[in-house]
């Protein structure tokens, strides 16, 4: 799969929550393939590509074994839409709305410059002793 994105050629297709997880990355995840991808997309980030945010699985989860036909399902099958609550909270506190495209550098500069309101989404994410 070309890492562009996952449905066109224009741009780079990421959950709303991802974009604050890029931030905090350290290498930790579902398999060596999840944790390559990951990286392989921050390190894309750098050429600033266009982004269009959205609440489904991404390019990020598309080696996640939980990925299961494109629904998160690693805490049964009701887990995609406690997902997608969080990228509607993610993009609330960005002030960004479903399919919109921004650069990949705009959207750094959102989430450094929103931190405060967004680490607080999450106090009850299994990834957070990874954050700090």
């Amino acid at each position: 799969m070309d890492i562009l994105s996952d449905k066109s050629k224009t741009s780079l297709h990421i959950r709303a929550h991802h974009l604050l997880c890029m931030k905090y990355f350290k290498g930790k995840g579902y398999s060596k393939e999840f944790v390559s991808n990951f990286y392989e997309i921050i390190k894309k980030l750098d050429d600033n590509p266009t982004i269009k945010v959205i609440n489904y699985p991404d390019i990020i989860c598309s080696p996640c074994p939980h990925n299961v036909n494109n629904k998160c399902v690693k805490k049964g099958l009701g887990n995609e839409r406690k997902v997608k609550k969080k990228d509607e909270i993610i993009m609330k506190h960005l002030g960004l709305s479903l399919n919109q495209e921004l650069k990949g550098k705009e959207a750094r500069e959102l989430v450094n410059s929103n931190l405060a309101k967004l680490r607080r989404t999450c106090k009850d994410c299994e990834w957070l002793k990874y954050c700090i």
